[in-house]
């Protein structure tokens, strides 16, 4: 492994002592690059998570009594998530991050035919999606959240089981579940989270540097189509939408759905202004692909769970509405990588800054500057300071 030297050269990798019994750390070299030499981030292997809509229904089988009884089973998992995001205040994030970790598991290996072995196995999902997305809660609070979760669903559980004993089988199920959990998943807890990618594309860094020059009117829209975006994306989860699309297809689903909504609904001119998806977004957004994507979501809706916040007929959306709002060119060859941007974070980052990016920020500074200036001298000319006023002394 080579690191970039200060002067720009590279330098060839610090030759480290062998080990010793006190574990001492190796002298710091004047050519060490953190950034290089020791990542942020650990990437685990990623496995493909993505899936047909045709294979997800039929993971429900033929057999309709076992079909009903699995769905019902399904659905208070689901319940139990929110019911613990609640009583834990977790992050919709991490909320998002149980359903969607809590779907690829059904998928891949099914789940038990008891509520209780079903809670087991979410209890596991859920402290490993709150582990994966922020700070952990003691052990104590998952288990007493999900004794009164099975105490209030299952009312039996009252008259013939001790509570105490119960959260001592929960507090033994969730040590062993967590390890399980991982190994069947091979350690692969990069779930491309669109609740949190969300924030990451549309973060303040790129709306000060890559969305200043936006339209005004788009400027004023997009805040409240965002939000409208976000609220989408915790309800859409509950159904099996993330075995459909990775992370940035869901999110530009929900930016699409959001935006037809605006349009009916406030301006029936609004559009997204051209390449806002291809400028931001590492795939390829077409009109007939996402029309395609809408109408498996609504299979998924018929055949999953009827719950309030399904969308229904509001799905009912061609290849012509999306084209309404969307102006994306067709040009392949000129797809967006994350090599050619120059307003990657991670690149800018790592040291790899792109002279367009410099330009681009001199002239931002100077921008900001010269507003600052020109409040300054409207404040002065609206509460001028007396000249004896200045002069006097501080004490």
């Amino acid at each position: 492994m080579s690191a970039k030297s200060s002067s720009g050269g590279v330098s060839s990798s610090p030759i480290l002592p062998k080990p010793t019994n006190n574990a001492s750390p190796p002298p710091v070299s004047s050519g060490f690059n953190a950034r290089t030499l020791w990542p942020d981030l650990i990437e685990t292997p990623e496995n493909q998570w993505v899936f047909e809509c045709k294979d997800i229904i039929e993971k429900i089988g033929s057999n309709e009594p076992l079909a009903l009884e699995m769905k019902r089973n399904m659905e208070k998992c689901l319940m139990y998530f929110y019911t613990l995001k609640k009583k834990l205040n977790l992050f919709d994030h991490t909320y998002t991050a149980s359903c969607i970790l809590f779907y690829r598991y059904w998928f891949v290996y099914g789940i038990p035919t008891t509520i209780t072995e079903c809670i087991h196995i979410s209890q596991g999902i859920l402290v490993t999606a709150c582990k994966t997305m922020e700070n952990n809660r003691p052990i104590e609070a998952y288990v007493k959240g999900t004794c009164e979760f099975l105490m209030q669903n299952i009312p039996a559980l009252k008259s013939r089981t001790n509570i105490d004993k119960l959260k001592w089988e929960f507090r033994d199920k969730l040590v062993t579940n967590e390890k399980k959990i991982l190994c069947l998943f091979g350690f692969d807890l990069n779930i491309s989270n669109p609740k949190e990618l969300i924030e990451e594309v549309f973060s303040g860094y790129y709306r000060f540097n890559r969305d200043h020059n936006l339209p005004e009117n788009f400027k004023k829209a997009f805040p409240k189509i965002l939000q409208e975006s976000r609220t989408f994306m915790v309800q859409a989860v509950t159904q099996p939408v993330s075995l459909l699309c990775d992370g940035y297809t869901f999110i530009a689903l929900s930016l699409i759905y959001c935006g037809l909504e605006y349009k009916k609904l406030v301006d029936k001119d609004f559009k997204y202004p051209k390449n806002f998806f291809k400028d931001r977004f590492p795939i390829q957004v077409t009109s007939d692909n996402f029309a395609n994507i809408f109408t498996d979501y609504k299979l998924l809706e018929e055949n999953f769970f009827n719950l309030k916040s399904n969308k229904g007929v509001k799905l009912q959306i061609d290849s012509g509405m999306v084209h309404s709002v969307i102006d994306e060119t067709s040009d392949v060859e000129n797809e967006i990588s994350q090599f050619s941007d120059p307003f990657n974070y991670e690149l800018i980052r790592s040291g790899e800054v792109e002279e367009e990016f410099l330009n681009h920020i001199e002239t931002r500074v100077n921008d900001l500057l010269e507003k600052a200036k020109q409040e300054s001298m409207k404040r002065k000319a609206k509460d001028p300071i007396k000249a004896s006023d200045a002069k006097k002394q501080k004490i």
